[in-house]
């Protein structure tokens, strides 16, 4: 692979959840705190994280994202004016202005939107190949994709409704509330849940698997037909079990604590090569295209060794 190449790859800065979803979050921190200054921490403990892990900081980005929250200190955030001015609108004008500029805050929404001026809600197989051609990560184009088109959904209910009375802003609560049964969170997880495991903005398994155990401390997670022990504070919790019975909690065996990465190590690549072999990678410290460019160079020569073997 071509430095050139490795060099094309972009990452996006894009916020992980839609603006409906960010109204929803930012309610429930300026219900708590107003506009005053908030702990980071606390702040994603009151929208469901259990602490300032990587998920929790990503959705705290989004928020800013919109330019409903912003940094407020060492370690501290507040609430916006922008986002009091949604959230206590003094007409119904001004709350749909707000909501309208806050959609269209995110930079890489701003190229979208002008990608594909004058359709309202583009196709998302457009948007993808759009992404992907300008040289996206593409770990990072579904994701983005999806946000910025749950936003311009949003943007059109907004601009079909000709009346943006109080009940805007409870509807989009309410709207959040009959999802959270459903709404993916970070850490939680029980045993029979259907999870997905996020590591670094990666997603780890190709389909959501079921956990099958949980270590006593309830820092690791172990799930169906894998070793690895993954850390509950990066576990997306796809879909709960059924069963409302407190899951139990078990030790790993020795054999899944001897393949569980070590601290500060991330399983990056998991999988079959055919017949018995299999390839597991773990990386400890930063994973780019410059890391993956030596990578890449290192299993060529060692393929040109073996071929003369």
């Amino acid at each position: 692979m071509s430095d050139t190449a490795t060099k094309a790859i972009r990452s996006p800065s894009y916020p992980n959840m839609s603006l409906r979803d960010a109204l929803h979050a930012i309610g429930k921190i300026e219900a708590v705190y107003r506009s005053t200054p908030v702990d980071r921490e606390a702040a994603a403990k009151l929208i469901g994280y259990s602490s300032l892990s990587g998920p929790a900081a990503k959705a705290l980005a989004a928020l800013a994202a919109y330019g409903l929250f912003d940094r407020a200190g060492k370690g501290e955030a507040r609430v916006t004016a922008r986002a009091i001015a949604i959230l206590h609108a003094a007409s119904e004008e001004e709350r749909r202005l707000h909501l309208l500029e806050a959609a269209s805050e995110p930079p890489l929404f701003s190229e979208l939107r002008d990608r594909f001026a004058g359709i309202a809600v583009p196709p998302e197989s457009g948007v993808v190949t759009y992404l992907n051609r300008q040289g996206f990560n593409p770990n990072a184009v579904r994701p983005a994709a999806h946000a910025f088109l749950e936003t311009m959904r949003f943007v059109e209910e907004l601009k079909a409704s000709e009346s943006y009375g109080p009940s805007t802003i409870e509807d989009i609560q309410s709207s959040g509330s009959k999802e959270s049964s459903n709404e993916t969170t970070f850490g939680g997880a029980s045993v029979g849940d259907l999870v997905q495991w996020e590591s670094q903005g990666v997603l780890q398994f190709p389909k959501p698997l079921r956990v099958r155990s949980i270590s006593e401390d309830g820092e690791w997670v172990a799930v169906e037909g894998s070793q690895t022990g993954i850390p509950m504070n990066e576990v997306i919790v796809e879909s709960k079990a059924s069963s409302q019975k407190a899951p139990p909690t078990f030790h790993f065996s020795q054999d899944e604590e001897a393949l569980s990465p070590t601290q500060g190590e991330v399983e990056w690549i998991r999988s079959r090569l055919g017949g018995d072999t299999n390839v597991r990678l773990l990386v400890k410290g930063d994973m780019g295209p410059k890391e993956i460019g030596k990578l890449i160079r290192l299993l060529e020569v060692q393929k040109l060794v073996l071929e003369e073997d």
